[in-house]
């Protein structure tokens, strides 16, 4: 089953929402904005093969290339306005 992660990141903190391909929320929490921790997190409540979204903002470009870089299969961007939402992470 293919899972689905939403960052919300700030610079202390990461909020982290994993759903399915329903859209059915399986886990939601947050963890420290580093990325080895990020890593950590998203691996252990989402598996290996989990498709990452990054809310866009002044840390995207960082976070995402240190994620690359861990292996996490980061696939697009989210926009604060909200126009991309997870379903069921509000």
């Amino acid at each position: 089953m293919t899972r689905f992660v939403g960052l919300d990141v700030s610079q202390k903190l990461t909020a982290i929402c994993v759903v399915d391909e329903t859209g059915r929320r399986l886990w939601r929490g947050q963890c420290a904005t580093d990325p080895g921790q990020i890593e950590r997190t998203v691996k252990g409540h989402a598996g290996e093969e989990a498709r990452i979204g990054v809310e866009t903002g002044p840390m995207t470009l960082w976070l995402v290339h240190e994620l690359r870089a861990r292996g996490l299969n980061v696939t697009g961007t989210i926009r604060k306005c909200g126009v991309v939402r997870m379903k069921g992470c509000r």
